[in-house]
């Protein structure tokens, strides 16, 4: 029996680094996709969110005359943690709007739990931004807008944004340089993040959710 025993063997100390070797190797290829499906994951958010604004912004518009607008909600985001859209809540009907008011409220859309991205929505009418104010005499009405989100769900500093550029009837689109809102991605500020990000015309996201970066080609930049 003692012959036997003196016959086993083990795993040697070059194989045993062979085999950590190899699994830090799988580890070093695995972690950086894992992580940039994880991006692409939350990047999904904006883009699922903006197109379900356009479908209740489309039906507003039907109804009313008019698309909604609203500022930067929630006001700042924060970064790779998710926060909450509305943590007020919409006013109690009947409630009269106020200019630059909660505009999702009253087309009937809001996200479902926290989010990743900050939502902003601006109203335009023949190519210029205008204030929306159905109750204002005559009513200051838009039939365009452009939606945005932003994020810095990678913590790099630099803003992820999409956004929908929707024109008017006849094609003319809501105008992207020279503006200096986070809407239409030139320059958002938010959560003390300054993030730089180049619409270029906005024509990459005319009518349709694409990215903000006019360098990105619309690409997925994750």
């Amino acid at each position: 029996m003692l012959r036997n025993l003196k016959k086993r063997e083990g795993f040697t100390l070059i194989e045993l680094m062979i085999v950590v070797a190899i699994i830090g190797i799988l580890a070093a290829i695995a972690i950086p996709n894992f992580i940039k499906f994880q991006l692409r994951s939350k990047a999904g958010e904006s883009k699922v969110n903006l197109a379900a604004i356009r479908t209740a912004e489309e039906s507003y518009f039907a109804e009313a005359g008019t698309y909604m607008d609203w500022p930067s909600q929630p006001a700042a985001f924060s970064g790779q943690l998710k926060t909450a859209f509305d943590p007020v809540g919409c006013p109690a009907a009947p409630a009269v709007w106020a200019v630059a008011g909660k505009g999702f409220c009253w087309i009937g859309w809001q996200p479902e739990g926290d989010v990743y991205y900050a939502y902003e929505l601006f109203g335009g009418k023949a190519g210029a931004g205008v204030a929306v104010d159905p109750t204002a005499a005559p009513p200051i009405t838009a039939n365009e807008f452009y939606a945005s989100a932003a994020a810095d769900i990678d913590g790099d500093g630099v803003v992820n944004s999409w956004g929908i550029n929707q024109p008017d009837s006849t094609g003319v689109p809501m105008p992207a340089p020279g503006w200096t809102n986070a809407a239409v991605c030139n320059t958002y500020v938010a959560g003390g993040i300054v993030g730089v990000v180049d619409s270029g015309t906005g024509i990459s996201v005319l009518g349709q959710v694409g990215p903000c970066e006019s360098t990105d080609m619309g690409r997925n930049v994750f």
